[in-house]
């Protein structure tokens, strides 16, 4: 019995423990740190997490320079150790996350192309190459922490690529610069090495083609109006002749008359400049502009017209083009394009002139700048001559702001030379205007009946050209004012002539001047002594001639 009654009495010891620990669990599950009641939650104090760190002692860090580097994995999208974002997750270089800061310490810099993510401009841009044995002889730049995030986010783009089975070619080379030294692992990438010279000559030809291509052709068609792009592919190509470095002996093809004078502060001096031996003659092309607007009147025009018959059989030379306007409020050209100088077009020419009537009012400055839709070819010199009584009543009338427009765009591409055909003539506009664009004028002052009498000797002073688009460069340590700023054309026994001024401690001036002759430059550079004697004459007037001409310049600004 007393062994049945332990048993019994330790069976209902281990029910009683039991029931408590399940008690116990159920009591204080409601206490545990998770599901503390409100009221405490808010009157704990809570204290911020710190962290702490320890500065790494720098003798426990060693670094071995590496002496030589392993070649480049042979392809593109070689394995990168650290896991690559996700296709798409970089989109913008500028939101991928910076890398953790490095200590400060100097690390071994080590130089190898480095992709990056940037648009690449085309191929030469990015290599200094020559086909040969020299093919690549440029620096390369140096890895750093955040182009090689740039390169994880292209590697990435490399493998997105490569699954759209695009072909890479040399143009995706990313915008570094690698050495000779680097080619045999870029030829491993595109092919072989001879294949990537073979690409690199492709591109070089395909560059020149497109140069070429780029190259002002001149036309001989009239344009429909005036395209400032054009007038200034036009310009641009007359610079792109004078600016060849061989450039041919002027020196020898051109004398120089001095005069000087001193006054005041300064010594003025004159310089005039004519063809001393046989530059050939160019070409040119010249066109006729005839004022036909009822304030010329019949009698005038009849007379101008008769005139211009004539100086485009007597002021035209073998090779020599033409062409003729008539202008009012509107302008007409007779022709749409240059004209040879032969028998059928110089009759056309007559028939087209013999039509003429005078009506209308006048656009002076429309008329004048229409000459710029006449295509002038560099190698040859435009030359307008225009027939007018200079009374602008249609259009820009001022007179000011017609000089100043014209000349700027023209900037010296045509010389303009203009004829007056009545002693009225506005002579503030013929005379400015001529002298800011390589020309000349002239007013007549006689009967109606004869106004175009003086025009064919005026045309005959441009005749024979042997220089045009002349350039006059005095030496920094001169210090010259010189007007005009912009000389004519030198044609045959006739002179160019400027006047300038230079502080009165100068006894000498330096120069050079550059003119095209049937498209080849000629420069000449020379050195003139101003003092009076020998071959430098006095002229008493230089001081006054200097101030017209400077006042004459100053209004076409």
């Amino acid at each position: 019995m007393t062994a049945e009654r332990s048993n019994d009495l330790a069976l209902a010891a281990l029910i009683v423990s039991i029931i408590a620990h399940i008690g116990v669990m159920y009591y204080m599950s409601s206490h545990t740190m998770a599901q503390l009641p409100p009221q405490i939650h808010r009157t704990r104090n809570h204290v911020p997490m710190q962290m702490g760190s320890q500065a790494m002692a720098p003798e426990s860090l060693h670094f071995e320079v590496l002496k030589d580097l392993e070649p480049l994995k042979n392809s593109p999208g070689a394995e990168i150790e650290s896991p690559a974002p996700a296709v798409g997750e970089f989109e913008d270089t500028s939101s991928m996350p910076s890398a953790p800061s490095a200590p400060e310490f100097d690390l071994p810099t080590m130089s190898v192309p480095v992709p990056v993510e940037e648009a690449a401009p085309p191929l030469s841009e990015r290599f200094s190459a020559q086909v040969g044995d020299d093919i690549f002889a440029t620096p390369i730049a140096p890895v750093t922490t955040a182009s090689m995030g740039q390169y994880a986010a292209s590697a990435v783009a490399e493998e997105t690529e490569s699954a759209k089975e695009e072909i890479v070619t040399l143009a995706d080379i990313p915008d570094v610069l690698v050495p000779e030294f680097e080619l045999p692992a870029i030829a491993n990438m595109f092919g072989g090495e001879e294949d990537v010279k073979g690409e690199i000559a492709a591109v070089a030809l395909q560059k020149e083609e497109s140069e070429k291509a780029e190259e002002f052709i001149p036309t001989d068609t009239v344009l429909p109006s005036v395209d400032e792009k054009v007038v200034e592919a036009e310009k641009a190509a007359v610079r792109d002749l004078l600016d060849v470095v061989d450039a041919g002996d002027l020196e020898t093809f051109v004398s120089i008359s001095t005069a000087s004078a001193m006054e005041g502060d300064y010594v003025y001096f004159s310089l005039q400049f004519k063809p001393d031996a046989d530059l050939p003659t160019m070409p040119k092309d010249i066109v006729v502009l005839i004022d036909a607007s009822g304030s010329i009147g019949k009698d005038r025009l009849s007379s101008c017209v008769d005139a211009a018959k004539r100086i485009l059989r007597s002021c035209t030379n073998t090779g020599d083009r033409f062409n003729l306007v008539a202008f009012r409020d509107r302008f007409s050209y007779a022709f749409k394009n240059w004209q040879e100088c032969n028998k059928k077009s110089l009759n056309d020419a007559d028939k087209w002139l013999e039509k003429l009537g005078a009506h209308g009012r006048t656009d002076v400055f429309a008329t004048i700048r229409s000459v710029l839709t006449l295509p002038r070819d560099p190698a040859r010199p435009l030359i307008a001559i225009v027939v007018t009584d200079g009374d602008a009543n249609a259009g820009i009338s001022e007179t000011s702001e017609i000089l100043s427009k014209f000349t700027e765009l023209n900037d010296g591409l045509v010389s303009v030379y203009m004829y007056g055909v009545k002693r009225e003539a506005n002579r503030e506009l013929i005379d400015v205007l001529t002298h800011g664009n390589r020309g000349e004028s002239f007013i007549y002052g006689g009967e109606r009946w004869n106004a175009g009498s003086g025009i064919e000797t005026l045309a005959e002073r441009f005749r024979d050209p042997v220089l045009s688009d002349l350039r006059i460069v005095f030496t920094q340590d001169s210090e010259a004012e010189i007007y005009p700023q912009r000389l004519r054309n030198l044609y045959r026994g006739e002179g160019v002539d400027l006047v300038g001024r230079v502080k009165a401690d100068k006894r000498n001036v330096s120069f050079s001047i550059r003119g095209l002759n049937n498209g080849k430059p000629y420069e000449g550079f020379f050195n003139v002594n101003l003092a009076t004697g020998g071959n430098v004459i006095y002229d008493s007037h230089l001081s006054q001639k200097w101030k017209q001409e400077k006042s004459i310049d100053d209004k076409l600004k």
